[in-house]
């Protein structure tokens, strides 16, 4: 059998669930305070005079950045963000909503939010898009400390978010209490996040968060949320695989037999036995997802009926 073999991105989290967690008291970070959102909901408003600083902002928050912006004479604000960032809206509010005044100006509004914790960036130059940089140009840079600690609303229980930063790693959730796991996800290319609770953990939310700005551009990907909950006390595990959800998968298995020789258990319930496994495979209980083309032979059925090395079943030799 000929296999082209691709290794699969892994998530791995486990969950310590306990019944009562200890708070830490935070220490100064040397970080400005956190502007006063204007109005309910967790809204974040900034503008040009908020230039070059850093700001703390809670997970799920929504931010409004507001640039001046002025079409007619060619220039446009050229945004970029870092991922854990995604831009909901953005739109052109002239200063003449008449359109009488020619030349008068506006203000482009960007409408974002913070889907992942730590520090993110948002970025811009103000230039007209067919000139070559010359390193002169207006720019505007903030940067957005993202806290690891969520509200959906002013009366919702805090809750933590995971990302692909915490791969491996043991930690600590109350039981009964909600904790996001947040992934990078881009569908267009046909692979999605899988994953694989222990019976411990139910899935509350699966959510796909795409940025749907008018100049976003195809093929940009977004952010895959799996919100959990912990229903039972002691160690749970949370597995997840990035791969195509059409091409078989399965896991690598040593079977030491006439000298020893890999396989594939395959998800599906099938047994795939590889011609010349590339080296780089050998690794017992790996997960891999791939795709084959059977190696055809005449049959030998008729003469005798053999043992599949891998589950010890009559199998018929080719």
């Amino acid at each position: 059998m000929q296999v082209k073999i691709t290794l699969l991105a892994t998530l791995a989290i486990l969950c310590m669930m306990t019944v009562i967690l200890a708070g830490c008291a935070g220490q100064d970070s040397g970080i400005p305070p956190t502007p006063t959102p204007p109005v309910p909901g967790d809204v974040y408003m900034f503008d040009q005079t908020n230039d070059g600083e850093t700001y703390d902002v809670p997970v799920d928050a929504e931010i409004q950045l507001k640039l001046p912006e002025n079409p007619t004479t060619g220039y446009s604000w050229q945004l970029s963000v870092t991922p854990g960032l995604i831009i909901l809206n953005e739109s052109y509010q002239p200063d003449d909503p008449t359109g009488k005044l020619i030349g008068s100006g506006g203000t482009h509004l960007w409408i974002m939010r913070a889907v992942q914790p730590g520090m993110q960036n948002i970025s811009g130059v103000y230039s007209r898009p067919w000139e070559s940089a010359s390193g002169n140009q207006t720019g505007f840079t903030l940067n957005l400390l993202v806290n690891n600690s969520a509200v959906t609303s002013g009366i919702s229980p805090r809750f933590t978010v995971y990302t692909e930063e915490d791969n491996g790693r043991t930690v600590q959730e109350g039981l009964n209490q909600q904790f996001d796991i947040r992934l990078a996800e881009n569908p267009t290319t046909g692979y999605s996040w899988n994953l694989t609770l222990s019976d411990g953990l139910s899935l509350i939310r699966d959510e796909y968060i795409s940025a749907s700005g008018p100049e976003q551009r195809p093929g940009a990907g977004g952010i895959r949320s799996f919100s959990l909950k912990a229903e039972e006390q002691g160690e749970q595990d949370v597995h997840g695989e990035y791969r195509r959800p059409w091409v078989p998968a399965g896991t690598i298995t040593y079977v030491n037999l006439e000298g020893g020789f890999y396989g594939i258990a395959g998800d599906d319930g099938k047994e795939y036995l590889p011609l010349n496994l590339d080296q780089q495979y050998h690794i017992d209980g790996l997960r891999v997802s791939f795709e084959y083309e059977p190696v055809k032979q005449q049959s030998r059925c008729g003469v005798h009926p053999y043992t599949s090395p891998l589950s010890r079943k009559p199998i018929c030799t080719t």
